[in-house]
């Protein structure tokens, strides 16, 4: 599944959020929510986060510092499922720290969901974060800078 876009909603007081019809699949009712260390819940189905954790302990078998922080990961990890209605409920805790009370902005990440109060989301301060970050990331494919060209292009970098 791909998660594009980005959703205004509010935080009812037993802490459900509604997901947008397009990102809800049929099969898919468990997601994993997991703070992020910039005051945002990062959202994946449980079956994206295991695939992967799969790729992670193919690397952490000989590495004990990989198996130590996939387990910081599961213990950070709170699982919520998907109801009739579309509705999450999201660990109060997990929402206290990213800062999130009654308004959240969800933003489709395109592999997950980035989970945030509105006011955190300021797109000219993360475009500044992320401008050499995503012009060396394009540079390494091997498209004949398409790739390149076409962040250039829709962030105006």
């Amino acid at each position: 599944m791909i998660f594009v876009g980005e959703y205004d909603y509010s935080v009812d007081s037993q802490g459900r959020i509604s997901l947008p019809g397009e990102w809800r699949s049929e099969g898919e009712s468990s997601w994993v929510a997991l703070p992020e260390n910039d005051s945002a819940l990062l959202l994946m189905s449980e079956s994206a986060l295991l695939a992967f954790f799969a790729e992670l302990q193919k690397l952490s078998v000989a590495d004990p510092s990989l198996r130590l922080a996939a387990a910081r990961l599961g213990s950070l990890a709170r699982s919520c499922r998907c109801d009739r209605q579309g509705r999450l409920t999201l660990a109060k805790n997990q929402l206290e720290q990213a800062g999130i009370n009654k308004n959240i902005k969800l933003i489709g990440a395109v592999t997950h969901i980035r989970l945030c109060a509105p006011e955190k989301w300021n797109v000219e301060d993360v475009d500044s974060r992320i401008s050499g970050t995503l012009t060396s990331v394009a540079k390494l494919g091997n498209d004949n800078g398409a790739l390149a060209a076409l962040v250039e292009g829709v962030l105006d970098l």
